[in-house]
């Protein structure tokens, strides 16, 4: 009757400590994941622009978002100034587009160097306002670049309004987020 007796060894402090950084590091690698794709499903305006005469092809009412992402105004420092303030709101407009299915949508519209092939429509003469309420053609709108960014509105292929101040965009869009009789 002689029975071995076994006796539990206790891991040691040097494997106990390898297994936790493994499992912290496993814990990180998962949380960095789950980050990185509820981050990639976030939408920016760059999703959603629009190149030259496609702004007034769309169908319905939605918002045209002119703007820059780097200044192309006479004064490039209140032109980003305005924009990064604006910033939030349109992402939150974005996301509110994305929730409600019949909200106008909002398309960007970006500036650049004059990408769109159409440099007569912009101008950075003081002596030219931005004129685009009721043009229904790309060719007739006028945008003083000291007037980027603004958020046109569009209905049925013309241009119903524009919104150029911080305010008159801010109260536009959170009119449309929050409409009278909610």
């Amino acid at each position: 009757m002689n029975r071995t007796i076994t006796t539990k060894k206790k891991p040691s402090y040097k494997v106990i400590m390898f297994w936790s950084i493994i499992g912290l590091l496993t814990m990180v690698f998962i949380g960095f994941v789950i980050f990185k794709f509820l981050d990639s499903r976030k939408v920016s305006l760059e999703d959603y622009s629009l190149i030259g005469s496609d702004i007034l092809k769309q169908e319905g009412t939605y918002y045209v978002y002119v703007y820059s992402r780097f200044g192309v105004a006479e004064n490039e420092e209140a032109e980003m100034d305005k924009k990064n303030e604006l910033q939030e709101l349109i992402d939150k407009y974005l996301e509110y587009t994305e929730n409600n299915s019949n909200a106008n949508k909002i398309y960007g519209m970006v500036v650049d160097s004059r990408i769109y092939g159409y440099a007569e429509i912009f101008t950075d003469n003081k002596d030219y306002a931005t004129n685009v309420k009721q043009k229904s053609k790309f060719e007739d709108l006028l945008i003083n670049l000291n007037d980027i960014p603004l958020l046109m509105k569009i209905q049925n292929g013309t241009v119903k309004d524009a919104f150029i101040t911080q305010n008159d965009i801010r109260r536009e869009l959170d009119n449309a987020m929050h409409p009278v009789g909610d």
